[in-house]
């Protein structure tokens, strides 16, 4: 009796916790689905009229917009380019550092973070004054955007690879493929790249909701992507804009919900710290 009367309390505040921070992402939701979707004005909306008025027709209009689509056609090529420049980068940097010097693993999580520090401002004006003058046609290119999502992507991306390869104990794979006789390319390509598919694929997915949501990179660089043609067009229809915002939160929150979901089953998870 002791013992639930001392828990007790607890779980009552993580509930009252929970429902609190539900309902603190779910109002602002809620209020920005009914003035996308419903056309009933808020001075007229009654009980009785809570479930008039409902229609798609906001996003379909924004998702047929011209600039809408070649925004979204943008966006998709750099997903893409993000996606394997990150990837590129990262994958054989993780593994060498969890199969030859685990030690430093957090050294290299601290490093990873170390985007998050620099402000996008500060990092887009400092590259601009350095290239501006030598590479011009870099900074004049939509894929200037590249490196920018690489680099703001590589906390999500490195904290996914490295749960991977803690998941299929990369290590002892190594060493007993080592012992076996196999080299280290093989090791590489036929051992953990196979077994790392679902940690790639996590990772793969974080970039791409980054991607798809990063505005701060292309207005500063004046580069005309999906976020930035959103903006643009909820200033001349408010209601698509936020019908259409909404489709590609809850599009991405699927996305990424199924891909944690698919990791859980293989017995795989990851933290916020990467430790």
């Amino acid at each position: 009796m002791i013992s639930e009367s001392r828990f007790r309390p607890t779980a009552i505040l993580k509930w009252v916790f929970l429902i609190a921070v539900g309902l603190y992402f779910f109002l602002p939701m809620a209020a920005m689905a009914r003035f996308g979707f419903q056309s009933v004005p808020t001075a007229l909306l009654t009980p009785e009229k809570l479930f008039t008025g409902w229609s798609i027709s906001g996003l379909t209009t924004a998702i047929t917009d011209p600039r809408m689509v070649a925004g979204m056609r943008t966006s998709l090529a750099l997903v893409v380019l993000a996606i394997l420049l990150n990837l590129a980068l990262l994958v054989p940097l993780a593994i060498v550092t969890e199969v030859r010097s685990p030690r430093l693993r957090p050294y290299l999580t601290a490093l990873t973070l170390l985007p998050w520090v620099i402000p996008p401002i500060a990092l887009v004006v400092g590259v601009s004054a350095t290239f501006r003058a030598t590479v011009p046609w870099f900074l004049a290119s939509v894929f200037s955007l590249v490196p920018f999502y690489a680099l703001w992507a590589m906390p999500f991306t490195y904290r996914a690879l490295d749960a991977g390869l803690q998941a299929i104990n990369a290590r002892t794979l190594y060493e007993a493929s080592r012992s076996m006789g196999a080299s280290f390319w093989t090791i590489i390509f036929k051992v953990l790249l196979p077994n790392m598919r679902a940690s790639m694929i996590a990772a793969s997915t974080l970039t791409a909701a980054m991607v798809l949501g990063e505005f701060a990179f292309a207005s500063l660089l004046l580069k005309n992507t999906l976020p930035t043609e959103m903006v643009i067009y909820q200033a001349k229809n408010p209601r698509g804009g936020l019908a259409f915002a909404i489709f590609i939160m809850v599009l991405t929150a699927v996305s990424i919900g199924l891909v944690v979901r698919s990791l859980r089953r293989q017995g795989i998870s990851f933290n916020a710290t990467g430790i």
